[in-house]
């Protein structure tokens, strides 16, 4: 009888084996055809440059951005048309908004979008000028470097020009002198 139970047991546990590999093989087909699915129909919110073509709009005296008509190209992202157009990439709500879009993730080339009146912000100005910059209490690389170029992403400029003295780019200490290139 105990013969016949481990039998029966390794028959069950490789019929459960089967079936995961069987579920993780669909999945990841499935994540490869909707990826291929996505290339084809148009881009998403997070895709590299953009490239926005404005027709009809214009500024008005009050500061605000008067209705437009964007015609998207390849590599457009409703964040990046909401950051170039009103300096607030959180506007590319409005902007969905305005053109009643299901999936606001996905916006193809050459579709026309309304842009509504909306407040612009001003740009930020950097705060830390000069080609030098002592850490204070508090500062990691990337409110420096938003600090110095508006783009925290420029954290990995500034560590460059200061490896040597850097060692692990999430560790600097008060009072060193770091250049920024």
């Amino acid at each position: 009888m105990t013969k016949k139970k481990s039998r029966l047991f390794k028959s069950t546990e490789e019929a459960i084996s089967m079936f995961l590999g069987l579920v993780i093989v669909l999945v990841v087909v499935g994540l490869i055809i909707n990826f291929l699915n996505g290339r084809k129909k148009g881009t998403n919110l997070l895709d590299s440059e953009h490239n926005v073509t404005l027709e009809g709009g214009k500024v008005l005296e009050t500061g605000k951005v008067g209705g437009g008509e964007y015609i998207v190209e390849k590599g457009d992202s409703l964040w990046k048309i909401a950051l170039k157009r009103y300096n607030d990439g959180y506007q590319w709500v409005e902007i969905a908004k305005a053109n009643n879009l299901k999936n606001v993730g996905l916006i193809l080339p050459g579709q026309k979008l309304n842009l509504p009146e909306l407040a612009v912000k001003e740009a930020p100005k950097a705060m830390i000028e000069g080609n030098e910059y002592v850490v204070k209490k508090g500062d990691c690389l990337w409110n420096i470097a938003i600090g110095k170029y508006n783009d925290g992403y420029k954290w990995v400029d500034i560590f460059q020009a200061n490896k040597g003295l850097i060692k692990n780019p999430d560790y600097i200490e008060i009072g060193m002198k770091l250049q920024l290139p």
